[in-house]
């Protein structure tokens, strides 16, 4: 594939999630993000796997942005790689793999270090 092709897939692909997070109200993205948080609170290590059963079909496809967003947080719990990975159980990923991630809290830690 040839570089221009490449940065033109690039572009249509960055214009189509724009349009898609425009079109999502913040409410549905926070939602995502909180049964993540929660899903992860619950079982120390979780990934896509573990959350598309918790959600409706109609946001599945929040769930890559919500990990990636989570992982970014510098305040507060937050999801970490573990480096792991897993085969995907979405039909449509054809079982390639999804990273697992580790539940966060800093303040849970400092609270395990005082103790």
């Amino acid at each position: 594939m040839s570089q221009i092709t490449e940065q033109q897939a690039a572009a249509v692909r960055d214009a189509t999630l724009e349009s898609l997070l425009n079109s999502t109200g913040i409410w549905n993205v926070a939602h995502v993000k909180e049964v993540v948080l929660a899903a992860a609170r619950e079982r120390g290590e979780i990934s896509a796997n573990d959350v598309r059963g918790l959600l409706e079909e109609r946001y599945h496809w929040l769930i890559a942005p919500a990990f990636n967003s989570l992982t970014h947080q510098r305040n507060g719990a937050r999801l970490v790689n573990t480096g792991d990975r897993v085969a995907s159980t979405s039909p449509g990923t054809k079982g390639h793999g999804v990273s697992v991630y580790r539940w966060y809290e800093p303040l849970a830690e400092a609270d395990e270090a005082a103790a």
